[in-house]
């Protein structure tokens, strides 16, 4: 049986927190019970796990009136939705498709052009091209309104252009640092403030240099400027401005990273389902990371169960990058649901048909969760052997200068040698000890290794309670060097 309000229930659950707020500062209803229904929606958007329920006694067609309402004002400035309407025209105007309404609709945007907006070089080249379209018609009138609008804002135009080539100059070395490390990009941040914090300048070339911005402050671990860049965008978003469903949901996994970091876990999570809220290109990518989260606040039912749920996404995406972390996460979450051979088997599988793949994008992470899956079902030989094949050890070390770099690998190599009697346990302790030390001062590391420590516990508890008495248990600037015996 149908549940009441099911439609209006499940399109009202779809809404973000940004959104309903938008809509109650926004709306000029006077109706008490429209008024109501915005505050539960509201309430609802904020407290998914305790929703308030829809009243039945409110007439049927105001919540259609609602729903339909929402929609129209949410589209309205919707940005993306901006940008479908340009491409559309865009494709008339170029196949001579224009119908009179469109036309109107040109003018319109042209004669109500303020201040440049999210798309504003593209609707500048839109202009552009319509007024080719109108010259060689004889449409005088149209043309001049046309012209008009280009030469006002031809200045303006041609500084967002150049803003935005220079952008991808500086995408180079902030992706190039955080690929390989042999880069500087540090002076890439005082420009990237000054395009963010220009109100003068197009959404788009704002926007842009937040996501450089969110890399690079990544890369030197520079969070609590993230966090200013973060409020900012906030009291943005509660205006409707720089406003689309995949931005916001860009936003919230980007919060989630820093919370993350921070070992925030349940603010990680609270954005993390957040960011999955609306179905965006980018949907898998942050659902991998949400299952991170999870799997570290050992929910790890329902880190399985979102894994389990997306595997058609999985199927669909052609990013390396997301479907190695997807398989990575898939393995960690199979053992920690006490389906260890299965992990194995899995992982096994994977590697003999990606093993390209695998390689060139995330193999620390795959080999790290192939390897703790190894550990669970005692296959020490096999981790030894897997190292050896694929040299994970001479690759280990050349990863070390990378910013995320921890010594995941080797704890668990060592272990495994120790476990085969290649190496004594005071060995096993000293390169565990000596390899961590350089990560220490790093918060988010700390936390990272105190928790693997806490896994391993169960293959050598006097080692690793030794270890977690050592390093994680004092504060980092007073753990001295330790040499090898």
């Amino acid at each position: 049986m149908q549940r009441p309000l099911k439609k209006f229930s499940e399109f009202a659950a779809t809404l973000l927190p940004f959104e309903a707020e938008y809509l109650l500062g926004t709306h000029q209803f006077q109706d008490n019970e429209n008024i109501r229904l915005l505050k539960t929606i509201a309430h609802n958007s904020h407290h998914p796990g305790q929703t308030k329920p829809y009243s039945l006694k409110v007439d049927k067609r105001k919540y259609s009136y609602l729903k339909k309402w929402i929609a129209e004002k949410l589209d309205a400035i919707n940005v993306d939705v901006f940008l479908e309407w340009l491409s559309e025209m865009d494709r008339k105007i170029m196949t001579d498709a224009l119908d009179p309404e469109d036309e109107r609709k040109i003018i319109n945007q042209i004669r109500q052009h303020q201040e440049p907006g999210f798309y504003f070089i593209r609707f500048y080249e839109l202009v552009q091209n319509y007024q080719n379209y109108l010259l060689i018609r004889m449409r005088q009138n149209y043309y001049e309104i046309a012209g008009s609008f280009l030469e006002k804002f031809r200045e303006e135009y041609e500084n967002s252009r150049t803003i935005n080539q220079r952008l991808h100059q500086a995408t180079r070395d902030i992706v190039r640092q955080y690929a390989e490390y042999d880069t500087e990009a540090a002076q890439w941040e005082k420009w990237l403030l000054e395009v963010f914090y220009n109100e003068d300048l197009d959404g788009l070339n704002r926007y842009l240099a937040v996501v450089r911005l969110v890399f690079l402050y990544y890369n030197y671990k520079d969070y609590h400027r993230l966090i200013e860049i973060f409020e900012h965008l906030e009291k943005r978003f509660k205006k409707g401005e720089l406003y689309s469903p995949r931005i916001l949901a860009n936003y919230y996994a980007n919060r989630l990273l820093v919370h993350a970091r921070h070992n925030e876990l349940d603010l990680a999570e609270t954005y993390g389902y957040l960011s999955i809220r609306y179905r965006s290109n980018d949907y898998l990518y942050y659902l991998v990371n949400l299952c991170a989260v999870l799997l570290r606040k050992g929910k790890y039912i329902g880190a399985l169960q979102l894994l389990n749920r997306s595997f058609p996404e999985l199927k669909k995406t052609i990013s390396p990058h997301t479907r190695i972390g997807f398989i990575s996460y898939y393995i960690q979450a199979l053992w920690r649901n006490g389906r260890a051979a299965e992990a194995v088997s899995y992982a096994h599988t994977t590697l003999q048909t990606d093993r390209v793949g695998i390689m060139q994008h995330r193999w620390h992470l795959f080999f790290s969760s192939y390897m703790l899956a190894l550990l669970a079902t005692e296959k020490y030989r096999d981790i030894l052997a897997l190292a050896r094949r694929y040299k994970l050890l001479e690759k280990d070390k050349k990863a070390q200068k990378r910013a995320g770099y921890i010594p995941n690998l080797i704890w668990i190599h060592q272990l495994a040698a120790y476990k085969q009697l290649a190496i004594s346990k005071e060995q096993l302790y000293n390169t565990i000890y000596e390899s961590t030390l350089p990560c220490l001062t790093d918060p988010h590391k700390f936390y990272l290794l105190r928790e693997l420590c806490t896994d391993l516990r169960v293959h050598d508890v006097e080692v690793f309670d030794r270890l977690s008495h050592e390093l994680f248990k004092n504060p980092p600037e007073k753990i001295a060097p330790r040499f090898f015996v």
